[in-house]
């Protein structure tokens, strides 16, 4: 996964960009934290929308986790995603059986201390699940063991969390009162708040330590652990529901939840705008001819047609130039396929260098063959680009005994149509035009002005 949110180096931008939001999360909480247990209007709406996006982002991130666990096979991974899907699970339950939400004590038969242990399992688990992928780091990426290792921690996040918060449901007579007359000042003074507390911090320096904050990923979870111990003392300072201690809490909460799905999706957009870069260049190389490296017959074939039918839409002419080196099996015959791929590849380079229009190209079209599509070229332009490749091919003054010029020379055949095109008898008139430039001595330009229906002389050689 080298060159992504895990595999990556977190760069410079990155560093500052997570410090910062430290900064103003930590700074918003030492503003808020002398003045946490002022009471604050009861907004009804405000923890089940809350809550909503706590799940959705929770178990989104746990998704996007998992995905990236499959592919990079590292069980640290496996573990943040089940610690993210416990969260998720905590959370809904908690808005399912908070007072007054759905009924005045919460659903499934909750008693008041419900809500405000479920809260202590959430905020004491994840810290603790972050630790124990911290633990998973010490197994191999990609081998079997790692991947059943990081399953079975993912499942068993969700179980946990599952299960404690049943207890805490079915059985919170069990425990210790946290709840009494609307405040939690037995949790926010008590051994049991402290504990969370230390879990809190110990989750945040045990996690920086391993990973010394390298990947993008692991320095957004850093910044989602500092978000969660500021929701942590916050909401024991509050020390009741509704405080603004209590408000500010879920704000820190939903930043903890935001940062490392933020991280992951535009990571993963990341990942589609360079696939889709790859792909273009994966196309474009396979589209080259091995040798001369110019496009090649196939690509030629198809998009041909598309500037075909771009010039009859924009009714405008459409040339095409029909190139062969002359001699070429002679010279074969003389010196050796060695010097004639060598021919072939410093006349292409001729050919290419020799366009001046930014979106013209050559094409080999087949053994010593070329071809130059020219769209919105006339017949009078056509001939003179002709000229000009002609002799960009003779200024490599490469000498041979097989042409009776003494260098190597191409012969250029020019066809030219501005009405509803057909693209085969273009091609057909252009070959008819290089078979005439052949006939005619070879080492020039000949072209018609439009291409017309007759047959290619079967005693055409291209040679």
């Amino acid at each position: 996964m080298e060159g992504t949110i895990i595999g990556a180096q977190a760069s410079r931008t990155q560093r500052v960009f997570a410090l910062l939001v430290c900064c103003l999360m930590l700074g918003g909480a030492g503003v808020v934290y002398s003045r946490s247990d002022v009471s604050l209007p009861v907004l009804t709406a405000f923890l089940p929308i809350f809550s909503t996006t706590i799940v959705l982002t929770e178990g989104i991130t746990s998704l996007l986790l998992a995905a990236y666990f499959r592919v990079s096979g590292l069980p640290s991974v496996a573990a943040l995603s089940g610690a993210y899907a416990f969260t998720a699970l905590t959370a809904a339950l908690q808005l399912a059986v908070f007072p007054g939400v759905f009924t005045a004590t919460g659903l499934l038969g909750a008693g008041m201390q419900t809500a405000v242990w479920i809260w202590v399992i959430w905020h004491a688990g994840f810290p603790l699940l972050i630790l124990l992928a911290a633990a998973q780091r010490r197994f191999e990426p990609g081998a079997a063991a790692a991947r059943r290792s990081g399953a079975v921690t993912a499942c068993a996040a969700v179980l946990l969390g599952f299960g404690f918060s049943l207890l805490a449901i079915f059985r919170s007579s069990w425990m210790p009162l946290l709840v009494a007359h609307g405040s939690y000042a037995r949790l926010s003074h008590g051994w049991i708040g402290i504990a969370v507390e230390a879990i809190a911090v110990l989750g945040l320096c045990a996690h920086a330590y391993s990973t010394r904050l390298r990947s993008p990923l692991d320095l957004w979870v850093g910044v989602a652990l500092v978000a969660m111990l500021a929701d942590v003392t916050l909401t024991l300072a509050g020390s009741s529901r509704f405080s603004l201690g209590w408000y500010a809490a879920r704000c820190a909460s939903l930043t903890s939840s935001i940062v490392v799905l933020a991280a992951l999706i535009f990571e993963t957009s990341g990942l589609y705008i360079r696939l889709a870069r790859a792909n273009r260049a994966l196309a474009v190389e396979a589209a080259l001819d091995a040798l001369t490296g110019l496009f090649d017959r196939g690509w030629f074939d198809r998009h041909f047609e598309a500037e075909a039918l771009a010039a009859r839409r924009a009714d405008s002419c459409l040339s095409v130039l029909m190139i062969d080196v002359d001699h070429f099996k002679d010279y074969n015959d003389t010196y050796g396929h060695v010097r004639g791929d060598e021919c072939l590849r410093r006349v292409a380079r001729a050919l290419q260098s020799a366009l001046r229009r930014q979106d013209d190209y050559v094409c080999r079209y087949g053994g010593e063959e070329f071809v130059v599509p020219l769209p919105n070229c006339s017949h009078t332009v056509a001939l003179r680009i002709g000229e000009s490749l002609r002799h960009a091919v003779r200024a490599l003054a490469m000498p041979t005994a097989s042409n009776p010029a003494g260098f190597v020379t191409v012969s250029v055949g020019v066809a030219t149509t501005s009405d509803v095109i057909n693209t085969a008898e273009l091609i057909k008139a252009a070959d008819v035009s290089l078979y005439r430039a052949k006939l005619a001595g070879r080492n020039r330009v000949v072209g018609k002005p439009e291409p017309v229906d007759f047959p290619v002389p079967a005693f055409a050689q291209r040679t």
